[in-house]
């Protein structure tokens, strides 16, 4: 399974990556959204963990990017510290599969990360 993780702090996906590469996942990362959509196309994920609070692009233009631009029904993974209702509503109108409040829990992304691996290879 190949996995894109976009967030603007690099503490964060450090060792997320490492995590999930020991796992057996092929894993690319970035700090910057706009990036993000290019890895997109040319890394063809199987995931994508984003991070909902970022300058510029925010993880809600990324996932509307990936849902209406590229049509992608792509599960989606929002890590992030922003605990607003609104915004989490929003996320999951758009589709994300699954909101994952910061600080994060490798154990618990990682166990998410194969409930939606699970259920995506038996749907």
């Amino acid at each position: 399974m190949k996995i894109l993780a976009i967030d603007d702090d690099q503490l964060v996906l450090l060792p997320l990556s490492k995590r999930l590469e020991e796992l057996g996942y092929k894993v690319c990362t970035t700090t910057n959204p706009k990036k993000g959509t290019e890895l997109f196309g040319s890394f063809k994920p199987d995931l994508i963990i984003v991070d909902i609070n970022m300058p510029k692009f925010s993880g809600l233009e990324y996932i509307r990017y990936v849902r209406k631009i590229k049509n992608s029904s792509i599960p989606i993974i929002v890590l992030s510290g922003n605990t607003s209702i609104e915004v989490m509503s929003e996320g999951f109108k758009l589709g994300i599969s699954d909101y994952i409040k910061k600080p994060i829990s490798l154990s618990e992304i990682c166990n998410r990360i194969k409930r939606i691996n699970i259920y995506f290879r038996t749907h």
